[in-house]
């Protein structure tokens, strides 16, 4: 278990970030248009669009255990990452502010929908926020797996979400922040605990439970491996844009992971509007988005 361990912390420290500094992944660092001059429509969802984004995780839960219920295992993997997909997507949403909420059911819809994948929301929020702050410098834990080999980053995956969760509670200031990520890890640890109770019945939850906290290994690969790959010194270079007609829709629009870091604030949902509206600006800067179905 040390041996493994040991290799695990090769692909993850510190030390394989680039030694010297390079200017952060922002709008202003990448000399981009602000926001109003793109349209301000950006940042609308239609009401009935913002539901619909909050009832996916709830719907994709429910139809893994309907094809649980019908013996529909094979098709369980499939449903359990559209889970993911939707969770994951919504969940980052809240964490920008992007989702329509004010600041008091921003706390407990991260808290719910974080812990249906048995993650906390508030620890996310606080890596993820410090990793667009601080993209891909030498404290940037998120990106970290980025700068290491594909063995590197799936190696990282049983560590990832661990690190980040304790690096959270070790930094975050507000007690009330620590708080709700106490009760996070605490839910879903207790949700595991009913879950294995629950087997003596059916092994549906169980099942739940470890096909979720084995997805959770694919964060490294899927939030900082492939998005942010062999980054280059200069701003533009340190994220991808992934552009098709098929993949960016079935990951929910995250595949446009440049126009993210340079406009956070516009909701999932629009990107592949406001992805359009900066091809001017990138190639004008000779910059390729990255072709995929």
């Amino acid at each position: 278990m040390f041996a493994l361990n040991s290799v695990i912390f090769h692909f993850m420290p510190t030390a394989v970030m680039a030694p010297s500094p390079v200017l952060a992944l922002t709008r202003r660092n990448a000399g981009m248009p602000g926001l109003g001059s793109l349209d301000d429509d950006l940042l609308t969802v239609a009401a009935w669009q913002r539901i619909v984004l909050a009832a996916l995780p709830l719907l994709t839960l429910a139809a893994f255990g309907a094809l649980y219920a019908h013996g529909l295992y094979l098709a369980l993997p499939v449903v359990m990452l559209m889970h993911f997909v939707v969770t994951v997507a919504y969940l980052h949403d809240v964490a920008h502010g992007s989702a329509g909420l004010d600041a008091r059911v921003t706390h407990v819809v991260l808290f719910i929908v974080s812990v249906l994948v048995l993650q906390s929301g508030h620890s996310f929020r606080y890596t993820h926020l410090h990793h667009h702050a601080h993209c891909l410098e030498e404290d940037d834990l998120e990106g970290a797996p980025a700068r290491a080999s594909l063995l590197g980053a799936l190696l990282a995956g049983p560590l990832y979400l661990p690190r980040l969760w304790r690096e959270s509670l070790r930094k975050i200031r507000p007690a009330r922040e620590r708080r709700w990520m106490v009760a996070e890890l605490a839910t879903s640890l207790a949700l595991v605990l009913l879950a294995l109770w629950l087997t003596r019945w059916t092994t549906g939850p169980l099942l739940y439970c470890a096909m979720a906290w084995i997805g959770g290994w694919f964060y490294p690969l899927a939030t900082a491996w492939l998005p942010h790959y062999k980054p280059g010194s200069k701003p533009l270079e340190q994220a991808r844009t992934m552009r098709g007609a098929i993949v960016p829709a079935l990951f929910m629009n995250l595949t446009y992971h440049l126009e993210h870091h340079l406009y956070p604030q516009v909701p999932t949902l629009n990107l592949r509007r406001l992805s359009r509206r900066l091809d001017p600006h990138f190639a004008a800067r000779g910059l390729r988005p990255t072709q995929v179905y």
